[in-house]
């Protein structure tokens, strides 16, 4: 019996030692885990990131739609240059430098860590890591391109590329006027030449920004001696600065707002003995938020918390709708200051069909030629449709109303006033 019982001890005892060190074994596991599960969190992490990117390299040739993307993308980021597979592109080095820039930037955390070193670098040091984009006093905004011109201006001209840029308005006009179009030339202008007293103190000519001399006036006595119809963008500006309750140019914008377009909009219809359109009258009142071009350079910081409650503002039909028998048809050419201009075109008495011929600025300062299409009453960017000569000599044959526009920061050096001459010269 006593044996029976020790023999019953023995065994309860050795059951309980073995539950004993198997909880201990999983208890000792259960640590173990916990005590690595980040590890395993950032192995897991670095092993989507590298299918992640594999994934993309796969399919962006052939099937851009399938990448992985951030659900926040970057503004203004060029997309690299593909890898070169030559020999001499990979002794150089060069292979290898694209296909990392390449890889890294299919990542689809890519954005937010650019986005997290441009807050950095904004938030702690009130700086720009954006390229081409500095921050001026108040806050202000400037695109670098536009400062260097502005400081660069020392009253100084070219009176034979005067005399033939006003020579070829001249043209431009007379052959319009002769196929029973109206023309009007604009002037659209620059934040720095502007609104030079907010320059930022690093721009070169800092000290003196409120007393540069001034580009325009040579360029305004050509077009009145040459007769041409035109709307000085940068005078109107001027006037009007002290006028307006809400800057002209917002903080976080290289364009004039809403209310700067609508002015030039104005003007350009009043100057016309009969206006396609009609006459624009326009009403405006405060934004809640920048919008569109009235943050497209606190976009290009690329922050991870933009601010973008600054005064700016919205405009609205003030007169009647007129009574069209059709829609009239407005070529506008020039830059992207038109895209406020031809948003309050949209409001006139008859608003009109759109073609604008959108000559874009690139990085590397060469010229993109887009073409772009709105209906009567659309204030978006419309439809992109094909830029060809053909398309363009399509266009002025059938336009009412041509609008040509050059900033001042690049006054009779563009292309659009040559492309539009000869497209004229083109005309049956």
């Amino acid at each position: 019996m006593d044996k029976r019982i020790e023999k019953h001890a023995a065994e309860f005892g050795a059951a309980l030692q073995s539950r004993v060190r198997a909880e201990g074994v999983i208890a000792f596991l259960k640590s173990l885990t916990l005590a690595r599960l980040p590890i395993f969190g950032c192995a897991g992490f670095i092993a989507f990131l590298f299918l992640a990117n594999l994934w993309n390299f796969a399919v962006e040739g052939d099937w851009p739609k399938l990448r992985i993307r951030s659900a926040w993308p970057l503004y203004g980021v060029a997309k690299p240059k593909p890898a070169s597979w030559t020999l001499e592109a990979f002794l150089s080095g060069e292979t290898q430098k694209a296909v990392s820039i390449n890889l890294g930037r299919m990542s689809p955390v890519f954005p937010i860590s650019v986005r997290a070193k441009n807050q950095l670098v904004f938030s702690l040091f009130g700086g720009s890591a954006a390229p081409g984009v500095v921050i001026g006093r108040n806050g202000q905004l400037y695109e670098q391109f536009y400062i260097d011109e502005f400081c660069a201006r020392d009253g100084a001209f070219d009176s034979a590329r005067l005399s033939a840029w006003s020579s070829t308005l001249r043209e431009i006009e007379e052959r319009a006027q002769v196929r029973g179009k109206s023309f009007v030339y604009l002037i659209s202008p620059s934040k720095a030449a502007r609104y030079p007293e907010d320059l930022p103190k690093s721009a070169a000519c800092a000290q003196r920004a409120t007393a540069m001399p001034e580009k325009l006036a040579p360029y305004r006595g050509a077009l009145d001696e040459s007769h041409v119809r035109y709307v000085d963008g940068a005078a109107l500006i001027a006037a009007e600065k002290s006028k307006q309750p809400i800057p002209i140019f917002p903080r976080g914008g290289t364009h004039w707002n809403s209310v700067g377009g609508a002015l030039a909009m104005r003007e350009a219809t009043r100057a016309l003995p009969a206006s396609p359109v009609g006459v624009l009258a326009f009403a405006s009142a405060p934004a809640p938020e920048a919008l569109g071009t009235d943050r497209d350079l606190l976009d290009l910081l690329n922050l991870l918390s933009p601010d973008a409650h600054y005064p700016t503002a919205a405009i609205g039909r003030a007169g009647e709708k007129g009574d069209c028998m059709r829609p009239p048809r407005l070529l506008a050419l020039g830059g992207s200051f038109l895209h406020e201009v031809l948003a309050a075109a949209t409001l006139a008495p008859c608003p009109p069909q759109i073609d604008y011929w959108f000559y874009m600025r690139t990085e590397d300062n060469s010229v993109e030629l887009g073409h772009y299409r709105r209906a009567p009453g659309d204030a978006s960017n419309g439809e992109r449709l094909s830029a060809t000569t053909e398309e363009l000599d399509e266009n002025l044959a059938g336009a009412d109303f041509i609008l040509l526009e050059e900033n001042e920061s690049s006054i009779a050096t563009t292309k659009q006033v040559g492309h539009l001459a000869e497209a004229l010269r083109r005309l049956p």
